[in-house]
């Protein structure tokens, strides 16, 4: 009989994950980013006015990040139901539609600081994001003023 596996080294420590939509063709990359910066801006905020301490042990441990993706608002808004139910920070990033999208579209959704077994709760129907796909034109380009 082998050996159980050990747990992984990360297992213990805090993480926050980002979920984007991947129903929006017009998100490209350029703008991903400045989504996901917009929701770390935004949780930040709001942990370091309601829970430093919870802020501080992130910052103080390895401050892991992990990157998903849904197909569909509808499967945002349920992940974002789920973090409130078990307390999970959680924040909700609309965009204002000043340049890419015609209307306020909402685009993405930054969880945590949560512990590994939220997170797969929390996360189980989401799958990893990679890296974007080579531009083939300039049609895939990101547009000025993203």
């Amino acid at each position: 009989m082998s050996a159980p596996a050990s747990p992984s080294p990360n297992a213990h420590k805090l993480r926050m994950a980002l979920v984007f939509r991947a129903d929006l063709p017009e998100m490209h990359f350029a703008k991903s980013e400045i989504q996901a910066a917009h929701a770390a801006c935004d949780l930040a905020y709001r942990l370091c006015k309601a829970d430093m301490a919870l802020m501080d042990r992130y910052m103080a441990e390895n401050q892991m990040k992990l990157n998903y993706e849904v197909d569909s608002l509808d499967e945002l808004l349920a992940i974002e139901a789920k973090a409130k139910q078990r307390g999970v920070p959680q924040s909700l990033i609309q965009d204002a539609a000043h340049t890419v999208f015609k209307e306020p579209t909402t685009t993405c959704l930054i969880l945590g600081p949560m512990t590994k077994t939220d997170g797969n709760a929390l996360l189980r129907n989401a799958r990893r994001r990679g890296p974007p796909e080579p531009a083939d034109d300039a049609a895939t380009k990101p547009a000025p003023g993203c």
